[in-house]
């Protein structure tokens, strides 16, 4: 891939995370979590997650084609992974908007932290841009199949 090629494609990553509307069917989440569609609607009915309105759809109202964000879903997998470590279900949700934060926090440092991706052998270079106190120089993640991720600290050319 060529640096047009990088580009664009960060610019479309980059894009990608700024959509807040990435919705997927109840059948979806209870598929990819483990948590059936009845527990979603009792959730949903308790104040635990929220479904998102889909205007288009006249069937929503009565909830046969309830629509989750990508955050509901993740949220979904915490709660239930918290169920499955013993937790009950009140606990499990307190716990997991305790760290609610934290998927937020990563989505920021991606969308303002990836300048560049470049594919090496076997994985990717991910251009994480300037460090404030280091004019300069660049950090760099290596991401190698079979590695473990590297941070490399690299001047610019």
């Amino acid at each position: 891939m060529d640096s047009a090629q990088n580009n664009i494609y960060v610019d479309r990553f980059k894009e990608i995370l700024k959509h807040e509307h990435f919705l997927l069917g109840i059948g979806e989440i209870a598929k990819a979590t483990g948590v059936s569609q009845r527990q979603l609607r009792y959730w949903e009915e308790k104040g635990y997650i929220k479904s998102e309105d889909n205007k288009n759809d006249s069937k929503s109202c009565d909830g046969r084609h309830r629509k989750y964000s990508h955050f509901t879903f993740l949220k979904v997998s915490m709660i239930q992974t918290f169920i499955n470590d013993g937790y009950t279900l009140n606990a499990a949700v307190k716990k997991t908007n305790e760290h609610s934060l934290l998927g937020k926090a990563v989505k920021q440092f991606l969308k303002e932290r990836i300048l560049a991706v470049n594919i090496i052998q076997d994985g990717y270079e991910l251009d994480l841009g300037s460090i404030d106190d280091i004019p300069g120089k660049h950090v760099y993640v290596l991401i190698q199949k079979n590695e473990k991720t590297r941070l490399i600290l690299r001047d610019l050319a």
